[in-house]
């Protein structure tokens, strides 16, 4: 990324976070999930309201036991109501639509409701073919 120029490295870093985060954002929501803070969305994570019919520190938990993946809890009195999904630093494309085909059957799990799987992953996919397409 910028190949030795910082300054290109750094916009590159931005804009890959900012094309993570709304293929993150498009796949929490085909899901039904509600997004913590919709009208002032992040580019370095994505925080999501846990469903009614779950607790966010289980959802964390599934995440690294079933997965080995870091998806972080809310801090202080957000913990066990919202999770948070990283897109800065070392996340791409693939690490952005692994993280959502296992959002998919984490929430099947974690709430006992049928999920359409590959919901998600199809709403990344189509907003990476509108940006990169």
């Amino acid at each position: 990324m910028g190949d030795g120029n910082l300054a290109a490295g750094r916009d590159a870093l931005v804009a890959n976070a900012e094309l993570c985060a709304a293929m993150t954002r498009a796949g929490v929501e085909a899901l039904g999930l509600k997004l913590f803070s919709p009208s002032c969305p992040a580019a370095a994570l994505t925080a999501v309201a846990a469903p009614a019919a779950a607790d966010s520190t289980a959802i964390c938990k599934r995440f690294r036991d079933e997965f080995g993946a870091v998806v972080a809890n809310g801090q202080a009195e957000m913990k066990g109501q919202l999770f948070r999904i990283a897109h800065i630093g070392y996340y791409d494309y693939l690490d952005t639509v692994g993280v959502l085909a296992a959002l998919e059957q984490v929430i099947a799990e974690a709430t006992g409701n049928a999920v359409e799987f590959g919901s998600a992953v199809r709403a990344a996919q189509e907003v990476y073919g509108k940006v990169r397409g």
